[in-house]
């Protein structure tokens, strides 16, 4: 499993971290990263994954890596959450979803510093 900030849980299959967010009800941090931008990657980890609001909800978040959709089984359902979540397939880009009420953040393609403050405030929203 990838490490990308302190205390949260990453998976990088889809079926196991769904499971664990619904289990648990926890929200799902969805991080579509290709390894293509690392400026904007060390600015995701620096500002998002380890800003006090994931920080202080660690524990209430399950997170899902998804690389670049390869076709091969492995990666099949993880195609899916792509279409799903990542239409237009900008990488990097970041979301969250909470199950038990259907709310789920816009995806966050942009990382300049109004969008990061609005993205962390609407996180806080959706983690109360």
């Amino acid at each position: 499993m990838p490490v990308l900030s302190q205390s949260i849980v990453w998976e990088t299959d889809y079926p196991t971290a769904l499971s664990k967010a619904q289990k648990d009800n926890k929200i799902l941090v969805i991080y579509f990263n290709n390894g293509q931008s690392p400026n904007i990657e060390r600015v995701i980890k620096k500002r998002i994954l380890k800003s006090d609001e994931f920080k202080n909800n660690s524990n209430s978040i399950v997170g899902l890596l998804i690389e670049d959709a390869n076709n091969n089984e492995k990666h099949r359902y993880n195609s899916r959450v792509i279409s799903s979540y990542n239409k237009n397939k900008v990488f990097p880009a970041i979301t969250a979803v909470r199950f038990k009420t259907r709310n789920y953040l816009p995806l966050l393609t942009k990382f300049e510093d109004a969008n990061i403050e609005l993205f962390l405030n609407e996180f806080k929203d959706l983690s109360n």
